[in-house]
Parts: structure tokens; C-alpha cells; sequence
């Protein structure tokens, strides 16, 4: 099983290349996907992130969360679908993450990592997966996990 880290996902959706070329290859070539709940959730804030500022100018956190409690989160339907959509037509499946505070606080310390990619990280290790699909150099500390591509 291949674990997506967020980062593919959103070059894949955002079309920025190289990347998104390298991360349409192993969508196509594997059946066997897989991201966590937390990656989903990196997935759809960066994608409300750069939609927020791309269309309505918002570039602060607490600027979006304003406009969000007013607005609703209408204007970023379209971003939020193209994750669903994605997920549901590769059959990518969604795994509980897994941990505990011990393991995260070690492996952090351990291999240098924020707290974010360490849950990935460990929640990988206890599903047994092997191989991440990221572009983020961090995990190649990791010494149970391959990084692709």
C-alpha cells in the first residue's frame, strides 16, 4: 500500500509541474492507495488556503475564519468536491490515524519532525505501509518509510 501525503495531492489538483505529472504516474500505475484522515485534512485547509487567497485576497488565517463564519463555506465547495471526488473515483482509502502522545513526542525528537508528519509517519508504521508518495524531504528520516517518487 502507498500512503499520498497532502502535498501530492494538492500538486496533482493544482496541476504544478513536474510534480503533478510524477504523482498522475503512480495514481495511475497502483490500485493500492491510501491517506489518513489528518492528510485529508492538510489536503482540503491548503486547498481552502490558496482558493481563499487566489479569489477572495485572504491570506490570513484569521481573515478566512472570519469570512468563513460569515459566508459559510460556499465559495470553496468546488475545492472540497475535487478531494471527495478524487478519493471515491481511485478508491483511495481513508485510514483512522494512529498513535499515541508517547510514540509522537519520541518519534518527533527522534527523526526531527513536526508533530503533523510524525502522525503520518507513525500512523503508517502501525498499518504496516512502507511507501509514501510525498515531496517532502522530512520523510526521508523516516527509516521505515520509502519516499516516492
Amino acid at each position: 500500500m502507498i500512503l499520498l501525503d497532502s502535498n501530492a495531492v494538492v500538486y496533482f489538483l493544482h496541476h504544478v509541474e513536474p510534480y503533478a505529472s510524477k504523482v498522475k504516474r503512480v495514481l495511475i500505475e497502483r490500485k493500492d492507495l491510501a491517506v489518513t484522515l489528518r492528510i485529508v485534512d492538510e489536503i482540503i485547509f491548503t486547498l481552502i488556503r490558496l482558493e481563499a487567497w487566489r479569489r477572495l485576497g485572504i491570506r490570513k488565517l484569521d481573515e478566512l475564519r472570519d469570512y468563513i463564519r460569515r459566508h459559510g463555506l460556499g465559495v470553496f465547495s468546488d475545492v472540497i468536491n475535487d478531494v471527495e471526488e478524487l478519493i471515491d473515483k481511485l478508491g483511495i482509502v481513508i485510514l483512522e490515524d494512529k498513535g499515541s502522545i508517547r510514540e509522537l513526542v519520541e518519534t518527533m525528537r527522534k527523526y526531527n519532525l513536526l508533530p503533523g508528519d510524525t502522525l503520518i509517519a507513525i500512523t503508517a508504521k502501525h498499518y504496516g505501509i512502507d511507501t509514501i508518495l510525498t515531496f517532502d524531504e522530512d520523510f526521508k528520516r523516516i527509516p521505515w518509510l520509502k519516499v516516492i517518487p
